[in-house]
């Protein structure tokens, strides 16, 4: 779920070996653009808005790969539900506020959010082709590789914990395969995936697009469009069965948090006591996490 949306049984079709692997190459990359950045002449100037700093980044891709092992330790402790176990759910054991989703199956829907996931998701490579963006297009590319780490990590963590039943295990629609309720992924519904990635990467690029451009008049439309493209994403989620309300809500509220907090910790000042674009003074950065279920 960190470079790609979920899929129903991706997560069985991937080993764990290879989701572990697919961390660390990211990570490595990161890391190499971390050591370009600050090792090539002139990268960096006073009209920059973002900066990198090494004990930083050091602490959020460090808090990713933490919530990534703790992910893979819960994953191992629940199961698949069985034929016997499915059938004996009922979808009036449902709050009501989540109900009506047991009662929603749309494989179009699905597709759709799957298009609007992987748009939503490369839509930020876009600020490298404005003026501003092309000049730190290495700084940002960092910082939005880490957005895309850290909402991977918390969704896959929060996932295996929680190891919510998705909405369609309970409907008795025909055309629902057996065989897909009973995959793990099945179990997987709280939060979204596909709404957290959406909301991370739209509220990344908008909050980032007015930093770069604070005089600029479409900077309404932007956050408009952005919020728009992920608001619509988790409404497909939704009306293909895949996930609850509240499942939609918790991963908008936590994709937007990751995708507007990354890029202010890397924030320059526009106007401090040093040089214009100098580092904030006296800013020490320390990131933690604390999760409570």
């Amino acid at each position: 779920m960190l470079i790609r949306p979920e899929k129903e049984g991706d997560r069985e079709a991937k080993p764990v070996v290879s989701l572990v692997a697919e961390v660390f190459m990211v990570t490595v990359l990161i890391w190499a653009m971390i050591l370009a950045q600050a090792i090539v002449p002139g990268s960096s100037s006073a009209d920059d808005k973002y900066e990198l700093e090494g004990g930083q980044e050091a602490a959020v891709l460090g808090s990713s790969a933490v919530l990534f092992g703790l992910g893979l330790w819960a994953d191992q402790g629940y199961e698949p539900l069985t034929p016997e176990e499915i059938a004996q759910l009922d979808p009036a054991t449902i709050n009501w506020f989540d109900r009506s989703a047991t009662g929603r199956w749309s494989p179009q829907a699905a597709k759709a959010s799957d298009i609007m996931v992987y748009t939503t998701m490369a839509a930020p490579v876009s600020l490298a082709l404005t003026d501003q963006g092309s000049r730190e297009a290495g700084t940002l590319g960092v910082m939005y590789l880490e957005t895309l780490l850290l909402q991977g990590g918390l969704t896959f963590l929060t996932k295996n914990l929680f190891a919510r039943t998705r909405p369609y295990v309970y409907n008795d629609d025909p055309d629902i395969p057996l065989s897909l309720k009973m995959e793990k992924t099945s179990r997987r519904s709280f939060y979204s995936g596909h709404t957290s990635s959406a909301f991370a990467s739209m509220v990344f690029l908008a909050s980032v697009f007015e930093r770069l451009y604070p005089d600029s008049s479409a900077r309404g439309w932007v956050w408009g469009g952005c919020m728009a493209a992920a608001a619509t994403t988790g409404y497909l989620r939704y009306a293909a069965g895949r996930h609850y309300p509240t499942d939609i809500l918790a991963g908008a509220a936590m994709g937007a948090f990751v995708g507007y907090i990354v890029p202010s910790l890397h924030e320059l000042e526009a106007d401090g006591p040093g040089a214009p674009g100098s580092s904030k003074s006296g800013r020490s950065m320390t990131l933690g996490i604390t999760m409570g279920f």
